[in-house]
């Protein structure tokens, strides 16, 4: 049995694992007071979960093979370099652990660490050569190769919603400006319809995915497009340097499958710029089977 650790822009989320089986999980939300000290925040959270999970199911630490950690950003051995969305620079947070757990403990990038789910047990298990999306409050994802998940020496890698969309567009938290995730991530999606509709208060991912298209709202139908479009774009972008068979989306993302947004608006654009495949089906697309669970099952895969 292991622990697995998923680090959101919004949460951070803890489960015991066993191979592809969440057997029970718990989540916490950052407040604002959190958020203006977040590194300690993060470790409580972790801390405390970890602790509250074992002791609700009576299970003793002994029993824990080892600790996976997905977070989003840069990561680099121990320490996350860089995370934007959340603030973190050079935060060696395996150091901080291991002042609490005494298990081996390793720390991947949240896109790689849902993508290795995926790959092992879920809708990309049957393909060689894959690209996994995951679109939430960033846009983050990994490949795949002859099998392989592709990882460079040095960094993380492979931080598509970083990849330049729109020159001298808006600008990200990386430091640059029109990048992907700032079109295309579920935050800016529900940012825009947020302003649009003069809304105070947070509205919910299924609101947005039951309601947005109902509305006969020129504004929120020209947001949803454009955002759809940008989507297609990177991913075509993506295409064109990996050719991969399938594109799995993961995040919030995920759960607008059988949604007329994904299934009509979203499948037709993407079709539809894909031209160069007219003598040949363009690469799949298929829904993470974990959906926003695919980061804890993920994180504990060596």
């Amino acid at each position: 049995m292991k622990i697995g650790v998923d680090i959101g822009g919004q949460h951070v989320a803890v489960g015991l694992v066993e191979n592809d089986n969440l057997i029970v999980d718990k989540s916490e939300l950052y407040s604002a007071e959190d958020r203006e000290h977040i590194e300690d925040a993060i470790v409580e959270k972790i801390v405390r979960e970890i602790n509250e999970i074992l002791e609700e199911n009576n299970i003793t630490m002994d029993k824990i093979e080892s600790i996976g950690i997905g977070s989003p950003g840069t990561i680099s051995g121990g320490s996350i370099v860089k995370a934007g969305n959340l603030g973190l620079k050079d935060f060696n947070l395996l150091d901080r652990l291991k002042e609490h757990f005494d298990k081996p403990m390793h720390l991947r990038n949240d896109g790689k660490c849902a993508a290795l789910a995926e790959k092992a047990y879920g809708s990309l298990k049957d393909y060689d050569d894959a690209l996994f999306l995951n679109i939430g409050t960033g846009v983050g994802g990994a490949a795949f190769l002859g099998g392989k998940l592709l990882e460079p020496k040095r960094y993380s890698g492979f931080e598509f919603g970083h990849m330049v969309i729109e020159k001298d567009g808006i600008e990200c938290t990386c430091g640059k400006k029109g990048c992907f995730e700032r079109y295309a991530s579920i935050k800016s999606l529900k940012n825009k319809v947020t302003s649009a509709l003069n809304l105070e208060g947070d509205i919910s991912g299924r609101y947005m995915r039951e309601n947005l298209l109902d509305m006969n709202n020129p504004e929120i139908n020209k947001i949803v497009n454009e955002f759809l479009d940008s989507i297609v774009l990177g991913i075509n972008n993506l295409i064109d340097i990996f050719e991969p068979e399938i594109i799995c989306f993961g995040g919030s993302f995920s759960y607008y499958e059988g949604t007329e947004i994904f299934e009509n608006y979203f499948k037709s654009k993407y079709y539809a710029l894909n031209g160069r495949f007219n003598e040949g089906e363009p690469p799949k697309l298929v829904m993470a089977t974990f959906k926003n669970n695919a980061g804890i099952i993920g994180a504990t895969i060596d």
